[in-house]
């Protein structure tokens, strides 16, 4: 067959084609194998500076460096870098050292500000500005633009210093377990304070003694609840919160399952005052530090105490006040109100370093335990035969005088006002040698307590007045004279206390306290007398109130005769009171006060402190 007739391919044409796909190959290896080494130059270089740039940060974070004052921030991330062989000798290099703080974006990612004036946090960049790679300088023949021949690369890190000493206090422990006379009682009292009424049986007020959250895990389930910012724990503080969603919150966070404490919270938040949407802060149960990292609260919150805290808060701010009958304090002829004046505070937490002794100092660890006010009313017939004695002593000669005397009418009541002011403590110096020796000292007082007796204006006693104005008094017998009778003309007696009861201070030293997140210890207690009005004794003095005649002659003789009848009183009516304010105040102060959190005569002061928590962190 000729040639030119043959349909199939000539192998003299396939001459050659396998040695141009080799030189091809070929190409494209040594391409690739430009691209891998110079790419794995510069992943090396880029590596090597973010090394740089993490321990000088690291290091600048561990020793405090500030950018204030000696910039020694800058020192001691220059000193670092040169240790690590990144040394600024010529414009190649270049390093930059900032101080800030950090916060977190609207996706909770931590951003850095820079501000010299902090050392929240340490920035340090590093760049070093080397050869492009082989494979980009060939491409930039092509180029019709000109490409340089260097390119820089830089590595960011951010670190925080460790973290400050952490030092906490809480106050007055909550109640160990109920019995179902405490449980009647803690219904009258919350439930009046709310305005409304509780039925929680003793299981479910011991469950929620003995149930505890913790409070790092509580504020950020509640962010996510409230739709706040994630992190910034300061503002969710301050936030008004009602205390449903507080009590919600509460309950999903505990971590056991307690039917009896949920039917509790679900008790509790079918009160009025809750039910109503009430709102608090949650700043006015807590003392917190600002900025306070993290770590400083992770620690456990008792749920008996937090929502004896919802409580008071939420009755410091209203008008309400709860009525115990007289079959709870087992007092006959008596009813008694309860009124709460300022919250507890149940936690202090913060840097021990900046703690201060001054009330107002947002940097003062502070706690204290609620400032209460009670109002006492007592059926004072029992003096009916004393004054109607000294009536029938004196009529006749006043009789003479174109005088009478008037008693105070029936039903005789006496009121007995008792001003428990708050307990607190404060801490004034710590040491951090070792864990083993670590102190913490704390100032602590035991409440100041005014006792007032006479007739009190309910509508004063209600309100939110911090202090109560001087009682009235309250008038036994008034001698009338002249036309009209003019009250008080020729004498009298009335009834008037107003007593304040020494406070006890003292400074309470914690040896070696527990670390931040543990169980408060050790727990030191100051402590008084608790029968404190029954031993106040003689300190009563003379309650009773004599007007002596102001007239002159033989009028104002005769009218001191009668001023002297009257003082046939004062034996009785103090030996009364002396024997009466005791046994009726005292049971008020350990039973009822007691169930709100507040102790008169004794004060129970935990401690915790955390001397070096955490390292340095690199943070972004």
């Amino acid at each position: 067959m000729s040639p030119l007739m043959y349909c199939g391919p000539r192998r003299d044409r396939q001459r050659g084609a396998i040695g141009l796909l080799a030189a091809l190959t070929m190409a494209l290896a040594l391409m690739f194998m430009l691209v891998v080494i110079d790419s794995g130059r510069l992943f090396l270089e880029k590596r090597n500076l973010q090394r740089v740039a993490d321990m000088a940060a690291l290091e600048a974070a561990s020793l405090f460096g500030a950018c204030s004052g000696g910039n020694t921030a800058t020192g001691y991330a220059t000193q670092s870098a040169t240790r690590n062989g990144f040394t600024v000798s010529d414009n190649t290099r270049s390093m930059t050292t900032r101080c800030g703080t950090l916060t977190s974006d609207a996706n909770s990612r931590r951003v850095f500000t820079a501000d010299a004036s902090k050392a929240d946090a340490i920035q340090v960049i590093v760049s070093h500005t080397v050869a492009r790679s082989i494979a980009a300088g060939i491409g930039a023949l092509f180029d019709s633009e000109p490409t340089p021949a260097d390119i820089q690369l830089s590595a960011v890190a951010v670190a925080t210093p460790p973290l400050p000493p952490l030092a906490q206090l809480t106050i007055n422990s909550t109640l160990a377990t109920v019995d179902s006379t405490q449980a009647g009682l803690l219904n009258t009292l919350w439930g009046g304070l709310l305005g409304g009424t509780l039925n929680i049986s003793a299981a479910g007020w011991n469950g929620l003694a003995n149930a505890n959250i913790n409070l790092l895990n509580y504020l950020d389930r509640l962010a996510l609840d409230i739709n706040a910012k994630a992190g910034d724990y300061t503002s969710l503080l301050a936030t008004n919160i009602s205390i449903k969603q507080l009590l919600s919150t509460a309950a999903t966070v505990l971590p056991q399952n307690d039917s009896a404490v949920q039917v509790a919270l679900n008790g509790l938040g079918a009160v009025n005052t809750i039910a109503s949407g009430t709102t608090i802060k949650l700043q006015n149960l807590l003392n917190l530090q600002t900025g306070l990292p993290s770590a400083g609260l992770n620690t456990n919150l008792n749920v008996f105490g937090l929502v004896q805290g919802f409580v008071q808060v939420a009755n410091s701010n209203s008008a309400l006040y709860a009525t115990v009958p007289a079959n709870v304090l087992g007092l006959v002829g008596v009813s008694t109100k309860v009124k709460i004046v300022e919250a507890s505070q149940l936690s202090a937490a913060g840097d021990p370093r900046l703690a201060t002794a001054n009330s107002n100092d947002p940097n003062q660890i502070y706690v204290r335990t609620a400032q209460v006010r009670t109002l006492t009313t007592v059926d004072l017939s029992s003096l009916g035969p004393a004054l109607n004695l000294a009536n029938s002593t004196i009529s006749l000669l006043l009789a003479l005088l174109n005088a009478d005397v008037q008693i105070a009418p029936a039903p005789l009541t006496l009121d007995i006002s008792l001003e428990a002011a708050s307990s607190n403590s404060h801490v004034t110096g710590f040491t951090c040698a070792s864990d083993a020796t670590k102190t913490l000292a704390a100032d602590t007082n035991t409440a100041l307590i005014k006792l007032k007796i006479g007739k009190i204006d309910g509508s004063v006693w209600s309100s939110s007045l911090k202090d109560l104005p001087s009682p009235q008094e309250l008038v036994l017998l008034n001698v009338r004279t002249g036309t009209p009778r003019v009250d008080f003309g020729g004498g009298g007696a009335g009834l008037l206390v107003n007593l304040p009861v020494a406070a006890n201070r003292t400074t309470l030293n914690f040896t070696a306290p527990a670390q931040i997140g543990a169980p408060p210890s050790p727990v030191l207690a100051l402590n008084g007398d608790p029968n404190i009005v029954t031993k106040l004794g003689t300190g009563l003095n003379n309650p009773l109130v004599l007007h002596t005649a102001s007239n002159s002659g033989l009028l104002g003789a005769v009218l001191n005769l009668v001023t002297g009848a009257i003082n046939v009183l004062v034996s009785t009516v103090t030996g009364l009171l002396g024997t009466l304010i005791g046994p009726l105040l005292d049971p008020l102060l350990n039973i009822v006060l007691k169930n709100l959190g507040v102790n008169i005569a004794n004060v129970n002061v935990g401690a915790n402190l955390s001397c070096h928590p955490a390292q340095a962190v690199l943070v972004i």
